[in-house]
């Protein structure tokens, strides 16, 4: 499996992660973030990472999009495939180390996880 994240593994639109909140089937929360997700058609995972307004400035924000980015491209291989994915990230001084906690959590608790 490749690494990297690719477009066609990105959601983007209101109207694709809309549909996931919509349509979702496996949900899961933690402190830090919230988990959606639904089937998709595709047989390939989607993901989104959505931070909240309360993270702080357009930085802190972006920050918190790449991170989750990140996370989530070196633990793509154990989510088992045909889902889309979204990521609410919640506010807090959280490092890498406790991010990638949070989504292996939230991966394992929403069942999606190989």
């Amino acid at each position: 499996m490749r690494k990297n994240l690719t477009r066609g593994e990105r959601l983007r639109g209101g109207k694709e992660i809309d549909g996931v909140f919509r349509n979702s089937e496996k949900m899961s929360h933690c402190r830090g973030a919230r988990l959606a997700a639904c089937h998709n058609e595709m047989g390939i995972n989607r993901f989104a990472a959505i931070p909240t307004k309360k993270i702080g400035k357009a930085v802190r924000r972006n920050h918190a999009k790449r991170l989750f980015r990140e996370i989530y491209r070196n633990l793509k291989c154990r989510i088992n495939n045909g889902y889309d994915i979204v990521v609410v990230i919640y506010g807090g001084r959280y490092e890498y180390i406790e991010r990638e906690e949070q989504f292996l959590y939230l991966i394992k608790k929403a069942g999606i996880a190989k």
